[in-house]
């Protein structure tokens, strides 16, 4: 068996955060989350709040990457594909002893269907996982995790899986508290009823408008949490949470397209930018006209619009041009980008226009849109741009169409939408992550795109243990997924915050994940 400990270098990073100044952060959080029940959250905005009031098997160190969690240490077969590990004492925020059979009662209800959790997939690596989900097994206890007793889990994988201990800290795999999902089902939570074993423990929350956490006197490593605790702020406006930041109401801010070069101007010192795991992208429905057996429609769309002045004229934040969906900086991939991306720009307008004619569309059959995007400023721009790019060149009529997150969400799975804004964001590092999303099975395919050699090849890769034919492997998937124009990719994400000097600690790395635990707030 392989042995896996903290090092001492993990040890150092685990107390990284020793409290210099207490105090509470303020810091916007976007939309407001649709879920932050683990195995139903679904969103960025719950993610946030999760990686604060949870925690998996591994969690997240001051400066990325991963570190144990509630695992303390864990150990795999020679195969890989049996892990052990091995729990510390510790407790949820009422006090009941956190166990290993919380593990095995969380990850049981998030790939059964009764659930409806869109991230089922995120266990599929798990034995049995993904025909339990699909409903081809009927027996939970089938799953491949048991608890051999209250501090020892046994997982059995289906296959070995290079970035398991990576997928070990996404919200899905966090411990579910029994004990208070059966006693109040949907309302379990609630401010008033929520348990949780993270490093913070919500004691508010006030629709549209915040979610307060508090210190938790139960987390194993508090101690070394230096905050009182975090208000996470719904604000979808951009420009309203740059004003409530000068005005001092915010610690953590964003920045709105329109205002970035005088914030680089004027607060050059508490911007914060970095690169991040994510390709922001224009979702079709692949089920319905005009995009349903079309590909010719579907590239011409693609090729007419110029993600170079998309990112220096309208978004102007050091983004990159995306063609794939996998950013080019994820770990264990090969970027593929479609040779069309390469042509000069008046060769892309020539080819859009010369398929979009051969898509039966032109003058006499003009095209016209609906495009959806949920109510944020810069969404509206990027829009407002690319409608633009569309009418000018192939001569298309664009409807906006906004709504607010929670109803878009809705829209996309009741398959009610035409084209609309989506992204995509890293759940870990590694091109499988960008990939299954896409497969035929997968709850977050808002699409539909559907490809059964798109899906083998994701599958293939998923048992492939040796790195470089893994690569290619993935490799060819992308390359399938991008020539078929399953979507339309516009830009691999930076991402920019605005931070207050007296905010210590904030070192997100390319996951975008800011731990609060290791933040400290300077009076």
């Amino acid at each position: 068996m392989k042995r896996f400990f903290p090092t001492a270098l993990a040890l150092a990073i685990a107390i990284a955060g020793s409290a210099h100044a207490a105090g509470m952060l303020q810091r916007d959080n976007g939309a407001e989350p649709a879920s932050i029940d683990p195995q139903l959250a679904s969103e960025d905005a719950g993610h946030r709040i999760l990686i604060d009031t949870f925690e998996g098997l591994t969690a997240t160190g001051p400066e990325g990457g991963i570190i144990p969690g509630v695992a303390e240490s864990w150990e795999t077969s020679e195969d890989g594909k049996t892990w052990l590990f091995h729990l510390r004492d510790t407790t949820w925020s009422d006090g009941t002893p956190l166990t290993a059979h919380d593990f095995v009662y969380g990850w049981q209800r998030a790939v059964d269907p009764a659930t409806g959790s869109t991230y089922a997939f995120v266990l599929f690596p798990v034995k049995n996982a993904e025909a339990i989900a699909n409903g081809e097994i009927k027996d939970l206890d089938q799953l491949g995790i048991k608890a051999l007793d209250d501090h020892t889990l046994q997982v059995e994988l289906e296959n070995p899986t290079p970035y398991f201990a990576q997928l070990l800290n996404h919200y899905t795999t966090y411990p579910a508290p029994r004990h208070v999902i059966e006693q109040y089902g949907k309302e379990w939570t609630q401010p008033e009823h929520i348990v949780s074993n993270g490093a913070f423990h919500i004691t508010d929350w006030t629709p549209q408008a915040s979610i307060t956490a508090k210190k938790s006197d139960t987390y194993w490593d508090k101690d070394n949490v230096s905050l009182d605790g975090v208000v996470y702020h719904s604000i979808e406006n951009q420009s309203s949470s740059l004003a409530r930041y000068r005005a001092g109401e915010l610690d953590i801010g964003s920045v709105p397209i329109d205002q970035l070069d005088w914030v680089r101007n004027n607060l050059a010192d508490e911007v914060l930018t970095y690169d991040f795991l994510g390709t922001y992208f224009y979702g079709m429905n692949l089920t319905k006209a005009p995009f349903k057996d079309n590909p010719k429609l579907r590239r011409a769309l693609s090729m007419a619009i110029d993600r170079n002045i998309l990112i220096d004229k309208v978004i102007r934040g050091g983004q990159t041009p995306a063609y794939s969906i996998v950013p080019p900086l994820t770990d264990n991939s090969k970027p593929y980008q479609p040779e069309w991306a390469s042509l000069p720009r008046g060769e892309q307008i020539a080819e859009a226009k010369k398929l979009f004619a051969e898509a039966g569309y032109g003058p006499d059959n003009p095209l016209k849109l609906e495009l959806l995007y949920n109510t944020n400023e810069d969404h509206k721009k990027i829009a407002i741009a690319i409608a633009s790019m569309w009418k000018q060149i192939l001569g298309v009529e664009t409807e906006l169409l906004n709504q607010e997150w929670k109803v878009m969400l809705s829209t996309l799975r009741q398959g009610d939408s035409q084209i609309y804004r989506s992204a995509w964001y890293g759940d870990y590092n590694d091109p499988n992550t960008f990939l299954e999303v896409f497969t035929s099975g997968s709850e977050e395919n808002y699409g539909r795109y559907s490809d059964p050699q798109f899906d083998q090849l994701v599958s293939d890769g998923a048992k492939e243990q040796d790195l470089q034919k893994r690569a290619q492997i993935l490799y060819n998937a992308a390359k399938t997924f991008a020539d078929a124009d399953g979507i339309i990719p516009l830009y691999h994400y930076v991402k920019i915050n605005l931070v207050k000097p007296n905010i210590k600690g904030v070192n997100p790395d390319i996951m975008g994940v800011i731990p609060a635990r290791y933040i400290t707030k300077e009076e």
